[in-house]
């Protein structure tokens, strides 16, 4: 696959970037606002909170067993039509929650939104390091994780604000509303361009025999459990501790994601020199303050920056482990960031599992040490990941 020749590549990986960017900031909205919906959704729905957090767990499962294979389905087949095709699925999801709301349809909603999330992260980022060109592909896949973080720092927190006001359907007919307008840009936009990976199956593949791949992708699972163990009730742990309202939440979590920014402008600083010890590092923080908050309790000035680190940490796992992924599969790097994804959605979905149990077991203030044992096991195993795998260098 290539972008367009000439002096032509530039504008149009530029637009390329803007739309899918956005295209992202919708469907991670999508994929995290029940976050911070988890506490109404469950009360409203007639289930418990354990119960509403299979909305988190299922659509990470889904992501991760049938993300991969659908990635390389979509391989010969054009990357607009692919990204326009699952635009629309989350738009029909989401209105298909707000026309028909109920525990059953929101699950089922989930589970097919959550198959094909990998699919667009895969093909949306290698259509647009194609049209960058050598030497501009992290330029062009940080301006996607742009879209990322906004729809985390931004979109989730004004979701969770206006279901305060107008109860949660109301979010979800403001995300289908959104995915359609981004399905229409991305088909005005986004260039035509060939299938983005053409290589035999068997070839991709094989990135499970390289040295050390698997053990990174076990390395992304883990440290995700670990990030979402907790994060999945943060909202329940900031309606109870703190005593916040909907727009009070919404707030906090605007910050926590506000916190993000910072974690991921400091990961793509580091993140060259050494993927594996950074993912060290963020396990370490992740551990530390996540065990911390608990002790903290209601006392705001131990509390808030404790959330700020915790949220720092967060964002720069997202990026430390694509990029070390990447850099580990760089032979196929569309299937790779699926299986990366896969990985990840796999470790969201036990840790979403975890936290509902230790919320159960424990109470809600004591959520983040469900974050923080595997967040301790994850750094374990980046220790070892530098010590006996191939160590991963960015290319060039």
């Amino acid at each position: 696959m290539s972008g367009a020749p000439g002096s032509r590549a530039a504008p149009a990986s530029g637009r390329s970037v803007a739309v899918a960017a956005f295209a992202a900031a919708v469907i991670v909205a999508t994929g995290f606002i029940v976050v911070g919906l988890l506490p109404e959704m469950a009360r409203n729905l007639g289930v418990s909170l354990a119960g509403a957090g299979a909305y988190v767990s299922w659509f990470a499962v889904s992501a991760a067993l049938l993300g991969p294979p659908l990635t390389i389905a979509a391989g010969g087949i054009r990357p607009r039509r692919v990204l326009v095709a699952v635009l629309l699925v989350f738009a029909a999801g989401n209105l298909a929650c707000v026309l028909a709301p109920g525990h059953a349809v929101v699950l089922a909603v989930r589970v097919v939104q959550g198959a094909v999330l990998p699919v667009f992260v895969s093909v949306a980022g290698v259509a647009v390091v194609g049209l960058a060109g050598p030497g501009r592909e992290g330029r062009a896949l940080a301006g996607i994780n742009a879209g990322v973080v906004a729809g985390l720092v931004l979109a989730v927190p004004a979701g969770v604000a206006l279901a305060g006001r107008a109860g949660w359907p109301a979010s979800f007919l403001g995300l289908a509303a959104l995915a359609t307008l981004a399905a229409l840009a991305v088909g005005a936009a986004f260039p035509d361009m060939g299938g983005p990976d053409r290589r035999p199956v068997r070839g991709q593949v094989g990135l499970f025999r390289q040295p050390g791949f698997p053990a990174h992708l076990l390395l992304s699972a883990t440290l995700f459990a670990a990030t979402f163990a907790a994060y999945t009730y943060l909202a329940a742990y900031l309606e109870t501790v703190f005593g916040l309202g909907a727009e009070g939440v919404g707030l906090a979590l605007m910050g926590f994601g506000i916190a993000g920014l910072a974690g991921n402008w400091a990961a793509g600083r580091v993140v060259d020199r050494g993927p594996t010890a950074a993912t060290a590092g963020v396990a370490a923080v992740l551990a530390l303050a996540m065990a911390a908050v608990p002790a903290a309790g209601a006392q705001a000035v131990l509390a808030v920056p404790l959330l700020a680190v915790w949220g720092a940490a967060h964002a720069a796992a997202f990026v430390l482990c694509q990029v070390r992924v990447m850099l580990a599969g760089s032979v196929a790097p569309a299937f790779a960031m699926s299986l990366n994804i896969s990985a990840s959605n796999l470790g969201i979905a036990c840790g979403a599992a975890l936290g509902g149990w230790a919320v159960e077991r424990w109470g809600i203030v004591n959520v983040g040490l469900a974050g923080a044992m595997p967040a301790v096991l994850a750094f374990g195993l980046a220790v070892l990941v530098g010590l006996r795998a191939p160590r991963v260098r960015p290319a060039g």
